[in-house]
Formats: structure tokens, C-alpha cells, sequence
């Protein structure tokens, strides 16, 4: 018997899985390949398991500000409680120098309408 797949998706990490999800979403029939026995069980396994849209890229800041999107609202879109807990980040600056880094993310994040919030010393 044949099978017929509109998208055949190789690899079942951070990038094979939303773009096969996001095709099917679309009603295209899709296949994901993986040499693996199951999914997210590759490179980014070790990952914190975090989502943030500080960057200094804005093409990163927008995926990341999607993503928050789509994780924050997937048990309202799917019924599947995945654990999602809203959140934030804390970036510790010891240097100068760091300082200057993270200020200068800030610029570009705030732009994008991400919360970036300074403590003092």
C-alpha cells in the first residue's frame, strides 16, 4: 500500500515538530522522520526548557515573542496541558562590559515590545 504525504519532515526536535505541527494545522497530510525513537529527544533535550525574547537579533525576538504566544495559549488551542508557566528572566551582570551587552539588547527588545526591567546594585 501507498502511502502519500503532502510534507515529509526530517528530524522531531525544535524545528521538525512546529513546522510539521504548523503544516498540519493547515490540513497538509505530513510525515516526520527521526532517527530517534521519539520526538525533542536530540540537541535540545538538554535545553532549560525556557523561551525568552531578550536578543540582540530581532528575527529571534519576534520567533521567541510567537512562541511565548503559542505556548501561553496551547491548552485553550489544543486541550493538552503541556506544564506552561508564565515566567520571566534574570541576567546577572558582573562586569561593566556586560552591562554595556545587556543594555544594548534592551534597546532592541523594548523596541519589540518585549518587558525589559533594570534593577540597580
Amino acid at each position: 500500500m501507498k502511502k502519500h504525504f503532502d510534507v515529509i519532515v526530517i528530524g522531531a526536535g525544535s524545528v521538525g515538530i512546529p513546522t510539521a505541527y504548523f503544516c498540519a494545522e493547515q490540513g497538509q497530510k505530513v510525515l516526520v522522520i527521526d532517527e530517534l525513537a521519539s520526538s525533542g529527544q536530540g540537541q535540545n533535550k538538554a535545553a532549560i526548557g525556557g523561551v525568552r525574547a531578550t536578543h540582540s537579533d530581532p528575527a529571534k525576538i519576534q520567533i521567541c515573542l510567537q512562541s511565548l504566544d503559542i505556548f501561553s495559549n496551547w491548552k485553550d488551542k489544543t486541550g493538552t496541558d503541556i506544564g506552561w508557566k508564565g515566567g520571566g528572566y534574570s541576567f546577572p551582570v558582573y562586569r561593566e562590559k556586560e552591562e554595556m551587552i545587556l543594555k544594548s539588547v534592551e534597546a532592541i527588545t523594548e523596541i519589540l515590545s518585549s518587558q525589559v526591567i533594570t534593577l540597580p546594585p
